[in-house]
């Protein structure tokens, strides 16, 4: 773990490409983590731009939510957004942040990294919340939640669309969507918007290699 004093767009960039992953204000890798006393492995995850293609399941999440407004701003915490975040966390299974500001920024109160804020309204609103933060040729997502009475819309996942298609409009390379675990079938939901353009990363030699191609020995 490291704690940078400001998050440089190309630092970013190159510590994401090498596996590695914000949390708070630190900047962050593993290849395992505790779960039931147990150690598991994870696998970074990462969205190949060039060759996106959004998948039947990304079609239809995004179909059935073109009436809510989604827009992205610059980066903030407010009141409303809170008072969001802690509906969600009462209807959630596993443990969280108490606070979208602890979540973020930890014990601090300054940002390091060039983050965004989503925000999706119905009719003014706040349904759902997303922030994710900028490299110079890469973004990765880091926090979602959403107005758990809205379940069945998806709209975490819309949330990642809405990072994808802004990387897509920035000319990005490489999208980051945090790990897969093995063992916990819970993280297997970021592979919904297209699985042949999603890489995985290899600690061995520093290589990314195509999702499919690995999916059948993990």
């Amino acid at each position: 773990t490291t704690y940078p004093e400001r998050m440089d767009g190309a630092l970013l960039d190159e510590g994401l490409a090498r596996g590695w992953y914000r949390i708070a204000q630190g900047f962050i890798t593993t290849d395992l983590i505790s779960q039931e006393e147990k150690l598991l492995p994870v696998f970074w995850l990462r969205i190949d731009l060039r060759r996106y293609r959004p998948s039947r399941s990304a079609r239809r999440i995004a179909a059935k939510n073109t009436a809510y407004e989604v827009k992205i701003k610059p980066f903030a915490i407010t009141a409303e957004i809170e008072a969001l975040f802690t509906i969600y966390r009462q209807s959630i299974d596993f443990s969280v942040s108490e606070t979208v500001a602890e979540y973020l920024l930890g014990s601090g109160t300054t940002n390091a990294f060039d983050s965004r804020l989503i925000e999706v309204r119905d009719g003014g609103r706040l349904i759902a919340v997303g922030y994710f933060d900028l490299g110079k040729r890469s973004s990765t997502g880091i926090l979602h939640f959403y107005d758990p009475a809205l379940a069945d819309q998806s709209l975490g996942k819309l949330l990642f669309l809405a990072e994808i298609e802004h990387a897509l409009s920035e000319g990005f390379d490489y999208y980051y969507m945090g790990y897969l675990c093995c063992g916990n079938s819970k993280f297997d939901y970021k592979l919904f918007a297209d699985r042949k353009s999603t890489e995985l990363f290899l600690r061995k030699g520093n290589r990314w290699v195509p999702y499919e191609r690995m999916a059948s020995g993990i």
